[in-house]
C-alpha cells in the first residue's frame, strides 16, 4: 500500500504543464481541484508526531504555517516535510485527508473529510481543509483555511483563518501577517522583518492588530540575535509598577520581577514597604542571576550604591548623588541592578528608553543598523 502511494504521489508530481501552479489561494472550495487528489490515513487536527521525508520526526499542527514563540523567528511550516508516502489509506475505511500537488511538487490543496458519521455507502464528507498559494520563484505567499459554514446541499465553505507572507524583490521575507493580505493585512498582528539594502536581518517587529509594535529582535553584524527591547504594549506585563508604560531594553536573565522607570523616578520610588529597610545594588559580573542557590542574593556578592528608610507612604528617596550613581550603573551593567524594597523582596532596576529612540528602533522603515541606539 505504501508503494502505491509512493506511485500516486509521483504521478500527481508528473501531472504535466497543464497541472502546473497552485494558483490563488482565495478560491471557491466547493469547486473541484485541477490536480489529481493523494489520499492519506492522517487526519487533521490531531496532535501527533509524523515521519519526515528526512527521516526526522514532524509534529503536526493545525496550521499549515505558524510563528514560533522563541528562536527561530522566521515561518514554520510542517506538512511539506512530512513523507506522506509512509501513511497511506486505510483498506477498509475512506481517507480522512486528501491532497492536492502541483507538476513541481508544491502542496497546493488539503482537504479533510468527516469519515465517522455517514454509512459505508455514502462518500465521506468534506468538512475543510486549507489552500496554499506560492509566488513565481515557488516560495510560499499565503495559506487560507476553509470550514464548512452551512451544512445544505450544496454545503457552504468559507475562509476562517489565514496567513500571509510578503517578500521583496529578492525573495526575502520581509512581513508575516496572521491575517489577510493587502490592506486587510494591517487589521491583523504581523511580524515585520527589517534587512539592509544586502538582504542582512537586522530588526524583528512584533505589532499588534492595531499596528503598534509590542517587540523588537535586534540582530548583529553576524546575523545573530542581540538585544530584544519591549514597547510600551508589552510594558506592564513586564513589571512596570506604578510607572507606567515605557519600552526598554530586556535583560537577558529575568529572574526576579522587572521595574521599568524614567530617570526623574529615582528621585522618589514607589511602591516599598513602609519602614523598611531598602538598598539598591549591584550584583557582581561573575555571579549568576538564576542560580538555584541564590548566590545573588548574598550581600557578599552585591556592591550597595543608595541604601535607605522607606517612608511611610511607601517611598525611598535617594539623594541626587545616589540617583545619579544608581542611573549610571543601569545603563553599566544592564540587568544587574536591584532594589531591595525590604530585606526579602527585590525588583530588576531597568531604564526606560526614550520615546525617540523606540519610535526609530520600532520603524521597519529605518535600515539604520543602530535604529535601537
Amino acid at each position: 500500500m505504501r508503494r502505491q502511494l509512493a506511485l500516486a504521489l509521483a504521478a500527481a508530481l508528473h501531472a504535466g504543464a497543464a497541472l502546473a501552479g497552485c494558483g490563488p489561494a482565495d478560491v471557491d472550495f466547493t469547486a473541484p481541484p485541477a490536480w489529481p487528489a493523494v489520499p492519506v490515513s492522517v487526519a487533521l487536527g490531531q496532535d501527533r508526531v509524523l515521519l519526515g521525508r528526512d527521516g526526522a520526526r514532524v509534529p503536526a499542527r493545525q496550521a499549515p504555517v505558524w510563528l514560533a514563540e522563541a528562536g527561530d523567528p522566521m515561518p514554520q511550516t510542517w506538512m511539506d516535510r512530512v513523507d506522506w508516502a509512509a501513511y497511506p489509506p486505510h483498506a477498509d475505511s475512506p481517507a480522512p485527508t486528501r491532497l492536492y500537488f502541483d507538476a513541481a511538487g508544491r502542496l497546493c490543496r488539503v482537504e479533510s473529510y468527516d469519515t465517522g458519521q455517514r454509512g459505508r455507502a455514502s462518500p465521506p464528507l468534506l468538512s475543510g481543509g486549507f489552500a496554499l498559494e506560492y509566488d513565481a520563484a515557488g516560495a510560499l505567499v499565503r495559506a487560507v483555511e476553509y470550514d464548512q459554514t452551512a451544512y445544505r446541499a450544496p454545503p457552504v465553505y468559507t475562509a476562517v483563518r489565514q496567513a500571509c507572507l510578503k517578500r521583496d524583490d529578492r525573495g526575502a521575507l520581509t512581513e508575516f501577517v496572521g491575517g489577510g493580505c493587502g490592506d486587510a493585512g494591517k487589521t491583523a498582528a504581523a511580524r515585520r522583518y527589517v534587512r539592509d539594502a544586502s538582504g542582512k536581518l537586522l530588526r524583528v517587529i512584533d505589532s499588534t492588530a492595531t499596528g503598534a509594535a509590542v517587540s523588537v529582535q535586534a540582530y548583529d553584524a553576524q546575523g545573530r540575535p542581540s538585544q530584544r527591547y519591549a514597547g510600551p504594549e508589552a510594558a506592564p506585563g513586564s513589571g512596570a509598577e506604578g510607572d507606567g508604560a515605557h519600552p526598554h531594553a530586556v535583560p537577558a536573565a529575568q529572574p526576579d520581577p522587572l521595574y521599568v522607570l524614567e530617570r526623574k523616578r529615582l528621585a522618589n520610588l514607589a511602591d516599598g514597604v513602609p519602614d523598611a529597610d531598602w538598598r539598591i545594588v549591584r550584583i557582581a559580573a561573575d555571579v549568576a542571576l538564576d542560580d538555584p542557590e541564590d548566590a545573588s542574593w548574598n550581600p557578599a556578592t552585591q556592591a550597595v550604591l543608595a541604601r535607605g528608610v522607606v517612608d511611610p507612604q511607601g517611598r525611598a528617596a535617594l539623594s541626587a548623588e545616589e540617583q545619579a550613581r544608581v542611573w549610571d550603573a543601569m545603563h553599566e551593567a544592564p540587568g544587574r541592578i536591584f532594589w531591595y524594597r525590604d530585606p526579602m523582596t527585590r525588583v530588576q532596576l531597568v531604564p526606560a528608553m526614550p520615546q525617540a529612540r523606540w519610535r526609530a528602533c520600532a520603524d521597519p522603515a529605518n535600515l539604520a543598523a543602530d535604529a535601537c541606539g
